[in-house]
């Protein structure tokens, strides 16, 4: 087993992003191996840029593949980062300075209100007889040991299989799943510090970002200062052009086909600002939440 590498998920619909991921380590993380986790559909599509493939598990499905990454990781010591993310920096001193715990992610604490997916967490928080609970940005990262992690995977799979008994009729999602389960285990959330960031983290007008280059600086909205993260997760389909940009830059500098990312970037746009705004709109109409 190699000591230390990068996990990631791919399908036929994100395999391009994936590409665009295992290039921008390629750039800033030489040397460092690379593994995805994909059917036997997407294999072809990107067996060329990763190191290691590993068959995904058939019988799961969506959001449920990331409470198996345990299993599905060939390193012992892995940084799983979701497809939509891109890398700048060399991850060398999160790995040396985040800590000893089996399991980590950003994030922070809250006692109320409701996740993206409806979970409510006041009510988790009735239901596991905790105080405050863990909120990770997402699970579109995490750092984790293979031979240390067992437990809190274990009852992520174990609160995934009795989700409705934790959230209700809130849509499943891994990082809520997570979220209980570091809370209930008691693993701290990692201080954000420069390492993550999102598109919609910039002031406006102060991005100055180019995958090739491995360079990504702007004037951070949150902490009113320059930031220079070592990754930027362009979750929620929220800046579908300047992703494909970005994807487009670093597939011109390796040389790869560029072929399909601005039908991607396309039909993120449509699902973002169309598709979903309008089904919101048709269940308001009639009468859904």
């Amino acid at each position: 087993m190699k000591t230390f590498g990068i996990l990631t998920l791919a399908t036929p619909k994100d395999y391009q992003k994936a590409i665009g991921l295992a290039l921008s380590v390629r750039l800033t993380n030489p040397g460092v191996p690379l593994a995805v986790a994909c059917s036997s559909r997407t294999r072809p599509l990107i067996e060329p840029y990763f190191d290691i493939i590993v068959d995904e598990k058939p019988e799961l499905r969506g959001f449920v593949h990331k409470i198996h990454l345990d299993q599905y990781t060939p390193f012992e010591r892995t940084f799983f980062f979701d497809s939509d993310i891109l890398i700048f920096r060399s991850l060398q001193d999160v790995v040396d300075n985040w800590g000893d715990q089996p399991y980590m992610a950003c994030g922070g604490y809250t006692t109320d209100g409701f996740s993206s997916f409806g979970q409510d967490r006041a009510g988790v928080l009735r239901k596991i007889g905790r105080e405050r609970l863990v909120t990770i940005d997402g699970a579109g990262h995490c750092l984790f040991r293979k031979s240390e992690c067992r437990d809190i995977f274990e009852l992520g799979r174990e609160i995934t299989a009795n989700y409705q008994e934790y959230a209700g009729d809130a849509r499943y999602a891994d990082e809520d799943v997570m979220n209980i389960a570091m809370t209930i285990l008691d693993y701290l959330p990692t201080p954000h510090g420069d390492f993550f960031s999102r598109y919609l983290s910039a002031r406006k007008g102060t991005m100055e970002m180019d995958a090739s280059q491995g360079r990504c600086r702007f004037e951070s909205v949150a902490y009113n200062r320059p930031q220079e993260p070592h990754m930027m997760h362009f979750a929620c389909n929220e800046a579908p052009f300047a992703y494909y940009r970005q994807l487009k830059l670093i597939y011109e500098k390796f040389g790869v086909d560029t072929a399909g990312l601005l039908k991607t970037a396309a039909d993120d746009y449509y699902d973002t600002r169309i598709n979903w705004p309008l089904r919101k709109f048709v269940k308001r109409l009639l009468g859904y939440s």
